[in-house]
């Protein structure tokens, strides 16, 4: 009976195998960060992400991934289909890419927020003209 439960309990410490894909089947991968570039004649796009070192929370190192995008590319924004061309720098997106043959290919693109832009400088007001005499202003 001892060994039953030794059996059944180190039969439920193994993590169950994950199945495999099926032939022909392509593996997919997520990248988030910020759109850099759109373009239209080679209908791909560029990605700015940071590389995390899961030791190190300083020294984090930005690098540029390019992607191409295909006729079967969904790109989404708030709920909503959108276009390569609405697409814009700046984008905060999130990309599902597969590798095809050596090449990175975006299945879907989706626009998840903007890069909070710096405030702009106030600027000092424009001397207006002078108000007449005897007018409160």
């Amino acid at each position: 009976m001892l060994a039953l439960c030794a059996a059944a309990g180190a039969a439920w410490a193994e993590p169950p195998a994950s199945p495999a894909p099926p032939p022909g089947a392509v593996a997919a991968r997520l990248i988030v960060g910020e759109l850099t570039r759109v373009d239209l004649g080679r209908r791909s796009v560029s990605v700015k992400t940071e590389s995390r070192d899961a030791g190190r929370t300083e020294g984090r190192e930005a690098r540029e991934l390019e992607t191409a995008t295909g006729p079967d590319t969904r790109f989404v924004s708030r709920g909503r289909v959108v276009r390569l061309e609405d697409l814009r720098p700046g984008d905060r997106v999130v990309l599902l890419v597969s590798d095809e043959g050596g090449r990175r290919r975006a299945r879907v693109v989706k626009v998840v927020g903007r890069v909070a832009l710096p405030a702009p400088s106030p600027t000092p007001a424009a001397p207006g003209p002078p108000a007449a005499p005897g007018s409160s202003g």
